[in-house]
């Protein structure tokens, strides 16, 4: 009957052992899990970090943009006034000449006369 006992002694221990070996896998398992749910919520974390970083860049890309779209349809506006302004002074310069027209001709004609009679004499 000492056997028996002793038999039941080991039966107990290796339930036990069992169920100690069981409980450590499964809290090793869990660990893995936490651990690796951890790693996963840090790179989540980092993600959304960079995502943020580019959105901050991409806004200042955009206000500088704007900037310079400004400056652009500013710079057009004052070209526009210029082109008007030297076509207003074209057409003066066409009226002036014009009207000169005929004394531009005898100018000339005078300028020639002078420059045949030169040689000629």
């Amino acid at each position: 009957s000492l056997q028996i006992d002793r038999g039941h002694d080991n039966d107990d221990k290796d339930k036990y052992s069992k169920s100690t070996t069981q409980q450590q896998i499964q809290m090793r398992r869990q660990n893995r899990e936490t651990q690796s749910r951890l790693a996963s919520a840090r790179l989540a974390e980092k993600s959304i970090a960079e995502l943020g970083v580019m959105f901050t860049k991409m806004s200042t890309l955009i206000s500088q943009q704007g900037e310079v779209l400004e400056r652009i349809e500013d710079d057009v506006e004052r070209a526009g006034g210029d082109i008007d302004a030297g076509h207003e002074e074209i057409v003066k310069l066409y009226g002036m000449t014009k009207g000169n027209r005929g004394l531009i001709l005898k100018v000339f004609g005078i300028l020639i006369f002078f420059i045949v009679f030169m040689k000629l004499y």
